[in-house]
């Protein structure tokens, strides 16, 4: 059986939702197994009032310009996820970081998380103003492209296609955003 490697360290899961919660990105969402042989492992823990309800981190090995060897972890807040259904719409996007910035790091050289915007051809299939959206935080979470690839990811590849958080701001994503998604996950042919 193919699943994540989950941690509780917060102790909060019973057996059924650990198993579910577990299982969870294989059975519900886009998944490929080169995907999940990047992610090291899912945590839950409480971080407190931190402000955030999980993230995405990766560590990885730069020869020269190419991204090798990348390993990553999730990380889910159990001082605000009460809930494994809270649990699964966080991993949903936490994993929409790992498929999109993975791709993106490991075949098409994106310099890192904040290194540089996403690409071009992202910014025009979904309409995405360059004045308005950027690499990082300067402006704002709702404002980062990367923010906005992962809450793509995960409300056209999970169940939670019914809160894309920034859907007031660039409307949910059209068929030919799945497809350039979609499109990440596919062998390089070079």
């Amino acid at each position: 059986m193919i699943s994540v490697n989950l941690v509780d360290e917060a102790g909060v899961l019973s057996p059924a939702d650990f198993a579910r919660l577990q299982k969870f990105i294989v059975d519900r969402c886009l998944c490929m197994t080169e995907a999940l042989d990047h992610l090291d492992r899912v945590k839950v823990r409480n971080d407190g009032n931190s402000g955030y309800s999980g993230y995405w981190t990766a560590k990885y090995n730069r020869v020269g310009a190419n991204i090798k060897d990348l390993m990553a972890v999730i990380i889910l807040n159990s001082f605000y996820l009460k809930t494994v259904q809270q649990m699964e719409t966080t991993l949903a996007h936490e994993f929409g970081h790992h498929w999109t910035l993975g791709y993106l790091m490991e075949k098409f050289e994106l310099n890192g998380w904040f290194g540089e915007p996403a690409p071009w051809l992202y910014y025009r299939i979904r309409g995405l103003d360059p004045a308005k959206y950027v690499k990082d935080y300067s402006k704002g979470w709702s404002f980062c492209d990367k923010e906005v690839m992962a809450e793509d990811y995960k409300y056209l590849f999970s169940p939670y296609s019914g809160a894309h958080r920034m859907h007031t701001d660039v409307g949910n994503p059209i068929t030919e955003v799945s497809d350039y998604i979609r499109w990440l996950g596919e062998p390089s042919w070079i």
